[in-house]
Parts: C-alpha cells; structure tokens; sequence
C-alpha cells in the first residue's frame, strides 16, 4: 500500500497470478485505474476478482471475454516478444547444424521442459532420426538427463546427427529453430501464440488438471481455428506421436492450410493496442 501510494501511478497494468494480488488490492483501495490482460482461455482467480473493478480487460482467446463484463473486454491478442516474433531463415541450417533436405521437428517444452514429452521422444528417437532432423528443448533441469540418455539409445545409430537436443533456446536460437521447423510440438500455454506469429503447424499436448483445465482449452480454442492438432496427455503414447508426426509430415497441403489458419489467428498489434490503451487511461486519469 505504502509503496504503491508514494509512486501514486496513473494505471496499474496487470497480466494476474498471485503475486499480482496485493498491487491489485493496493491500487483498488486508493482508486488508481486497473487494466488487467488474460492470457489464457479460462481467466485465474486474481483476474477473476480484478475483473470486477478493472476499467478494462484484454483476453488472448475470445472464450475468456465471457468472464467478464463484456462492456470493458476486449479481444486483443497476446503480445509475443519482439526479439522472436520473425523465423530467421537464412543461415539457419548452418548454425543449427542441420541438413536443408530433411523435414525439421522442432520440440518446445518451456524453459523448466516437459518429462511427459521427453519421453515419448527417447521412447521413438531411433524412428524420429530416420525421417526426422530434431530440435528438442528438453529444459534446464532436464537436459543432463536426457543429453544422456539420448547419447546412449542413438550410441551406434547412423543418424544419430539428426538429433539436436538444448536446455533452453535463446532468442536467436528460437528464431533460427522457428526458420526451419516443419513442424512444432508444444505446450498449450503463451508459446501457441509464438507459433502463430510464426505461421507454423503444430501439435498441441495440453497439460492435464492445471487452473480451470486452461491449456487444454487453449488448446482446442487453437484447435477450432484449425491451425494445430491436440493429443491429450491421457491420450499420448509413443506410437500415437509418432503417427501423427508422419500423418502431418505426409500432407503438405494440410500443413499449408494449417501455416496460414495460425497466422490469421494471430494478432500482430495486440502489445500497441494494449500500450495504447493504458496510455489513454493514465492520461484520463491525470486529467
């Protein structure tokens, strides 16, 4: 209260979650103006109660405006990072150390992973490798584990070169990777946004029992705007992933629809639209 009353800015700005809370609470009882953004599809519990007072609302996916009075929504978008927001193509092969003839598969766990997804990759890397060249972000915690346990299944495999496995992908790294993938397989979280900016096909593994069950309906929010396929983690196997990268793989039309189905969904001005809209208030504010 104190920290927030001595600053006495003109809006508050808020993405949620919990540590959000107590600005939220600071600003509401001294009366600063709250503009509050919802990434994903079910809004959480601070977003929720901050909704309520907000002068307004911006949402990723539209299905999170129902939450809210609809006079102070809007649907805005999701703000990717500038620094990875353009695939680099050129170059891309060399520094990844890839091939330029072989189909890209690249895997995006976030940066703490994902060991659901590591596994059924080393369940299948002898199959991946053969038709497959992978770039795999295992995450930071991760990637001792399975750097080893890769060096061992692919020990005396001929393609053992196609494989490319990181803790976490920098910026640069992101945009090189985004360049030559063919395919993405991800979470259901922010990143489904990156992979749109890119224009890229994908599939999507929500995880299962997270607040509101959120990735999984950010996933088939993604999904009705035909741009990935989901795989339920109820439903994941080794042998399902594996058909549903060489189905996807097989089809270059449907990969193509499903390229220009991502990037219509993406909103390439949603951080402006957002910006704009703050500075609008804290200038109404002032006055």
């Amino acid at each position: 209260m104190w920290k927030l009353y001595s600053i006495f800015p003109d809006v508050v700005f808020s993405k949620g979650g919990g540590d959000a809370f107590p600005t939220l609470l600071a600003a509401r009882i001294l009366g600063i103006p709250v503009f509050i953004h919802e990434s994903d599809s079910v809004p959480g519990r601070a977003n929720l109660w901050a909704g309520k007072f907000a002068y307004r609302v911006a949402v990723s996916f539209e299905e999170a405006g129902t939450y809210f009075p609809s006079a102070r929504v809007a649907y805005t978008g999701q703000p990717v990072r500038q620094e990875i927001l353009k695939p680099l193509h050129e170059g891309s092969y060399e520094y990844l150390g890839l091939e330029k003839d072989l189909p890209t598969l690249l895997i995006l766990g976030g940066s703490q992973g994902s060991e659901i997804i590591n596994d059924i990759i080393l369940a299948i890397l002898p199959e991946l490798v053969k038709k497959f060249q992978i770039i795999h972000q295992a995450g930071i915690i991760n990637i001792a584990s399975v750097e080893g346990r890769s060096k061992l299944i692919l020990r005396n495999n001929e393609n053992k070169d196609h494989y490319k496995v990181y803790g976490f992908l920098d910026e640069l790294a992101t945009r090189m990777s985004a360049g030559v993938a063919s395919i993405v397989v991800s979470r259901a979280g922010s990143t489904i946004f990156e992979i749109a900016s890119w224009g890229l096909p994908s599939i999507i593994i929500p995880i299962t029992d997270t607040n509101g069950d959120h990735q999984r309906r950010n996933a088939f929010n993604y999904a009705r705007a035909q741009a990935c396929v989901v795989i339920e983690e109820k439903n994941l196997t080794p042998h399902l992933f594996l058909s549903e990268v060489e189905r996807l793989q097989s089809l270059p039309e449907t990969r193509a629809r499903m390229s220009d189905k991502a990037l219509a969904f993406f909103k390439p001005h949603a951080a402006r639209t957002i910006a704009e809209e703050i500075v609008k208030i804290a200038e109404d504010h002032e006055k």
